[in-house]
């Protein structure tokens, strides 16, 4: 079609010729393009925490002048309230500025509100934006360690206090103010204005020798510690009970083993008596919990020259006849030393199963593309943890009135890899992942064993245009200190590109602890005929600052100003940079000699040292500070939080999806938690996805886009996910020394 001729004279008849020339360039005109305009794109945490240090990413593309950015946090009036975190000129057509800067104190208390302002200015380009962010003071999270967790009244209580930030940092600001309570809640002690020395206060306090026994506190600000005041005998052997952790259905006899070992590791001959019973507790549906009389087996006999005494027990009658109940196998042992006369006690627990496999999907995405191929895994695990190798699988495929199956081998650890073509694909598909198919008849009186499959919905990429990104997912927990490589797809539409675009930038956010942890960038020189659709991938560095979780975002803003995004979650192994190991200069020695401790750790580091009797750490192991503890304080960052957020519908700015729901089935007595995927969480356009990954975006691209039925960062897609309960330390031989036999703070050099 031809516009109107802006030239009547030259579109007369008889002047054919100018005519077809006007129209045919203003035809050209209009068709030739949309060609690319500047866009910026600024992207900060929604929070600021202070006193660390933050970071923004400035992204600018396709200017076709010289420009002046300025990046300033304003707050309140005044041009002191004014910080300018970035001002420069930009002559290059593409910019990537990663901007650190202190995060200044809140005024007035705890926390304020800001705003952030860009400006860009060219000679024929305005840009200005304001978002409002929040500054926040962050406390250091303080722990306590004694040297033990049980004293006897006269012995001496030591106890050290450190103070971490969010980075695990240690603080050396003063402790103000450090009590010690007795059972009865009376401060017996304090300690006032104490300096750590490198970040480490050890202190001290001596016992009465008619102290009350019971509970002491120690607290610190907003911390507390207890250790308790007991009359307590250390055994002088140890006593264990083999016995499997889980247990299915399936099996038809039990091999129990009582061992006693003294404290130099030597078998220990005695009597035992032991026992074993089902407790069997209903707890489903119920709101009142009430035991059930369960049968109980019970054996003697002696310990042979290994110190252990062994017996093969019946499963028949422990085997669970009804569902609605937790069932746990107890097993109680008691063994007198025939020499001394000594008794010790011991009882394990062995959860009994109906489930005896589940097959769960891994690296999988709750979505597709038609015509890109869907890649995935299926993993199958026993109840007890194990995988089962070069077993099959069987994977069901389901789309509309089309259904396919396939046969598939594991490999070495227990998975199965898959990739299916996705080019007959529409609406919703449902994969099903199988390992066996449950037997509906049963033996009288007893519960059939299951064998749980797994199944997955996948949506279609619901988007108004051809143009896509897609993050492959990482499933499994990350090592720390290894590099990961993160799998892109993309698809670019032609149109979408306009005229004069010679390149095209991928960025990638890593958001860990509340802060961007890392800033990637993929070009695609668009100049060399490179292809529009296609995979790359990108190397991420792992370390502890990305632990214990991480997330990813993933855009690309094309030159026609449409913003395409993605994102997925990262789960990281828990780990600490400063890395310490010691080295004793033998393994035995005999009281009374000497040998060396030597400590290895970074430079500078200040280390403190404890060496105590094995016993007093098994009379309370759960008091002990792991790492666990240490990860579980990290204050909690925000996950979907924004200042000025409203609840919204999907194709509006700020929607919200619906809370997360908790585990309905519990796995592996305690070790697997699994999530079903029952809650389609729809998921709104670009600038939502920067809010759930808890950031502020400032731009001039096209971010409202239909909704896709997914959430990249929500745990409803990790199906399978493996929660490690905090491992327990191997009972090891003792050698007679007192409780506490090393105290010390030693400095590295």
């Amino acid at each position: 079609m031809c516009v109107p001729c802006a030239f009547p004279s030259a579109c007369t008849p008889g002047m054919g010729a100018p005519v077809i020339w006007v129209c045919l360039l203003l035809l050209l005109r209009l068709t030739a393009g949309t060609s690319a305009k500047p866009h910026y794109v600024v992207v900060i945490p929604t929070e600021l925490y202070h006193p660390h240090t933050g970071m923004l990413s400035v992204h600018l593309s396709d200017l076709n002048e010289t420009v002046r950015v300025t990046v300033q946090l304003e707050r309140g009036d005044g041009p002191s309230s004014v910080i300018t975190l970035l001002e420069r000129e930009v002559q290059e057509p593409h910019l990537l500025e990663n901007v650190h800067f202190q995060v200044p104190a809140p005024s007035g208390g705890k926390v304020e509100v800001a705003d952030l302002h860009v400006l860009i200015q060219g000679d024929s380009l305005q840009f200005s934006e304001r978002k409002k962010i929040q500054l926040q003071v962050l406390e250091p999270r303080t722990f306590v360690q004694t040297d033990k967790a049980v004293y006897k009244p006269g012995q001496t209580v030591k106890f050290r206090i450190v103070s971490l930030d969010k980075d695990f940092v240690p603080s050396t600001r003063k402790l103000p103010l450090v009590t010690l309570q007795d059972p009865s809640g009376n401060h017996i002690a304090q300690w006032r204005d104490v300096t750590p020395q490198k970040g480490i206060v050890d202190l001290s306090l001596p016992l009465s020798a008619e102290l009350a026994l019971g509970t002491y506190t120690i607290k610190v600000e907003w911390t507390t510690h207890t250790f308790s005041v007991e009359e307590y005998v250390l055994p002088k052997f140890e006593v264990t009970i083999e016995l499997p952790p889980t247990l299915t259905v399936l099996d038809e006899t039990l091999l129990m083993r009582v061992c006693g070992r003294n404290t130099y590791g030597n078998p220990v001959l005695g009597r035992v008596q032991a026992s074993v019973s089902l407790q069997k507790e209903y707890n489903e549906f119920a709101l009142i919990r009430y035991r059930i009389e369960n049968p109980c087996l019970e054996f003697t006999g002696q310990t042979g020259r290994n110190g252990c005494f062994s017996r093969e027990v019946r499963m028949a009658p422990f085997h669970p006849d009804t569902s609605g109940y937790t069932t746990v196998l107890q097993a109680t042992a008691s063994l007198v030393d025939e020499e001394t006369g000594v008794e010790i006690n011991r009882t394990e627990y062995s959860k009994i199963m109906s489930e005896i496999s589940a097959v769960s999907f891994e690296e999988s995405d709750a979505t597709y593309m038609t015509g890109v191929p869907y890649i995935g895994k299926m993993l199958l695990e026993m109840a007890d943890g194990s995988v089962l190798k070069n077993e099959s699988l069987q994977l069901f495929v389901s789309h509309g009135d089309v259904r396919k199956n396939q046969t598939l081998l594991m490999d070495e650890s227990g998975r199965a890899s898959f990739k299916l073509d996705t080019s007959g694909w529409t609406g919703t598909v449902t994969l099903r992942g199988l390992f066996k198919e449950e037997d509906p008849s049963s033996v009288q009186g007893r519960i059939s064993p299951r064998y749980l499959d797994d199944s997955r919905q996948l949506q279609p990429l619901d988007i108004s245009r051809p143009s896509f990104l897609k993050i492959h997912s990482l499933r499994e927990e990350l090592p720390c200190n290894q590099a990961q490589q993160l799998q892109v797809d993309y698809v670019i539409a032609r149109e979408a590109l306009g005229s004069g675009s010679k390149s095209l930038d991928f960025i990638f956010l890593v958001v860990a602890k509340g802060t961007i942890a890392r800033i990637l960038q993929k070009g695609l020189d668009l100049r060399t005929g490179a292809e529009l659709k296609g995979s790359f991938s990108v190397e991420l560095p792992v370390s502890a600052d990305l632990a214990p979780s991480a997330k990813v975002l993933g855009y690309m803003v094309l030159p026609d100003g449409e913003m395409a995004t993605d994102g997925t979650l990262l789960h990281v192994a828990k780990c600490l940079q400063n890395k310490v190991k010691l080295v004793f200069s033998r393994d035995r020695a005999l009281p009374g000699s000497e040998f060396q401790l030597q400590v290895l750790a970074a430079p500078g580091s200040l280390c403190a040292i404890r060496a105590v009797d094995q016993r007093v750490l098994l009379m309370k192991p759960k008091a002990e500070l792991s790492i666990n503890m240490v990860y579980n304080s990290l204050p909690h960052f925000p996950q979907r939080y924004h200042p000025t957020r409203s609840h919204a519908s999907c194709g509006e700015a700020g929607a919200a999806g619906p809370p997360l729901h908790p585990c309905n089935l519990h796995w592996k007595g305690g070790r697997r938690c699994r999530l079903f995927k029952r809650w389609i969480t729809p998921l709104p356009q670009p600038l939502n996805l920067f809010q759930r990954a808890a950031l502020t975006i400032l731009t001039n691209s096209y971010t409202r886009t239909p909704c896709e039925r997914r959430d990249p960062f929500s745990i409803h897609d990790n199906v399978g996910m493996i929660v490690y309960p905090n491992p327990v330390p191997e009972p090891a031989p003792r050698a007679y020394f007192t409780d506490t036999w090393l105290w010390d703070l030693v400095p590295v050099g």
